[in-house]
């Protein structure tokens, strides 16, 4: 019980809620760029295919015709204010909820926003965790009226902010290891042959995914191969199995004429994704080069396949001392030190 205990609410000066705040707003910001303009047309969609996502259903939220034009500007507001720490705790819990509902909103037709869903549940996280004051504007400001008031601390001190518990930035790694999980052991069970023989893979890197089923390069449903021709109506909106789109690269569709080169890379994304648990437990140096194989795994997708993980490997960014990093960069914090 006492191992367990330290797991989760050991404190120290390693973790930096502060920091990640910082990045995972940043690349919010970033990733709204495309996709909040494109919400603007979910609403356009068929309505008579429009179910709503789990949680939107949990609370009652329905068709999203009322709800986004408020909740897009909205969202461009409360992502910059939980940047740069205006209101800290305020706007982060604000852009928890606005960009949890506008996500479920995304996923309640056939697409489903694999890339965000996990930035969007850290976010959540981050909204309840101690420490995101840190390296904030409102952090600053008081720090700065302490400096006046004769406080004699350090402008890095205050602004670094105490140590926190560990719970945090463990229970993302928690979240991230469980959806690898469940990434890995869908592959050994639902694709099996398909998927170790490096077949699917090569369908993907040749281009056939990739097709405009719905207006866009997005997921799209598909029959079984068994299914007769006359229920093959239902794609791309039918209710057999999904795809997910691509758009390989030059590179994607030289690597796709080898089904020995698309096999080794199924067989290493597979074992890759059911190491990663072990990123809870393992040393330091260990776990930073599973974080590492993991985000050049991330890369490959994104340089053969054009599908962008970036949000998830901002996440992995959480484990570092942000603290020492910020303290070894000659500044004007120069002389001062967080407190240990």
């Amino acid at each position: 019980m006492t191992a367990w205990k330290n797991f989760w609410f050991s404190t120290g000066p390693r973790h930096s809620t502060g920091v990640l705040r910082i990045l995972l707003a940043g690349w919010i910001l970033l990733d709204s760029v495309s996709f909040l303009p494109g919400l603007s047309a979910v609403a356009a969609r068929p309505e008579s295919l429009f179910f709503p996502a789990a949680g939107l259903r949990w609370f009652g939220i329905g068709w999203p015709g009322d709800w986004i034009p408020v909740l897009v500007p909205a969202a461009w507001v409360l992502a910059a204010a939980a940047f740069v720490g205006a209101g800290t705790r305020v706007s982060l819990l604000g852009l928890a909820a606005v960009n949890w509902i506008l996500q479920g909103f995304a996923s309640s037709w056939v697409y489903v926003g694999h890339a965000s869903i996990l930035p969007a549940v850290a976010l959540v996280i981050l909204a309840f965790s101690p420490g995101v004051r840190a390296w904030s504007l409102d952090a600053l400001l008081e720090a700065l009226a302490r400096r006046r008031a004769g406080d004699p601390q350090g402008l890095f001190h205050r602004l670094a902010g105490a140590p926190i518990p560990a719970w945090p930035v463990r229970l993302i790694l928690a979240v991230l290891a469980l959806t690898y999980l469940a990434a890995g052991i869908a592959k050994i069970r639902d694709g099996r042959a398909d998927w170790f023989s490096g077949r699917t893979l090569q369908w993907y890197l040749e281009g056939q995914a990739g097709q405009k089923r719905l207006g866009d390069s997005t997921q799209f449903f598909v029959a079984r191969r068994s299914a007769p021709a006359e229920a093959r109506f239902r794609d791309p909106w039918g209710l057999e199995r999904i795809a997910n789109s691509a758009g390989p690269s030059r590179l994607g569709k030289l690597v796709a004429r080898s089904r020995a080169a698309c096999a080794v890379a199924s067989w290493l994304s597979a074992v890759l994704e059911l190491a990663f648990v072990l990123v809870l437990f393992v040393p330091r140096a260990a776990q930073a080069a599973l974080l590492v194989s993991m985000a050049l795994f991330h890369g490959g997708i994104a340089l053969l396949m054009g599908i962008d993980f970036s949000g998830y490997v901002v996440l992995y960014l959480a484990v570092l001392d942000w603290n020492a990093v910020l303290r070894a960069v000659p500044s004007w914090f120069a002389g001062s030190s967080p407190r240990a």
